[in-house]
């Protein structure tokens, strides 16, 4: 797993500095992300189609960064 450096909103074009709240509620989304990640991996050891597996990882992957997205408000050409 890979920490991302913090950004002050100056070094990335499109993004504003986000508050220690934002930056709260966007750890929990990526908990929730990963726990329900790990799910599914169990779901997989057990016999459920690699398939939909993979697509249901997919999706929670794109569920957890537009949450992401809704709580950090980058600009909307970003």
């Amino acid at each position: 797993m890979s920490e991302a450096k913090p950004q002050d909103g100056s070094t990335v074009k499109g993004y504003r500095t986000l508050t220690a709240g934002d930056i709260q509620v966007m750890n929990s989304l990526k908990d929730v992300s990963r726990h329900f990640l790990k799910l599914l991996d169990t779901a997989k050891e057990t016999g459920a189609d690699p398939s939909c597996v993979a697509m249901a990882k997919t999706e929670m992957q794109k569920a957890c960064m537009f949450a992401c997205r809704a709580v950090a408000k980058p600009d909307d050409d970003c």
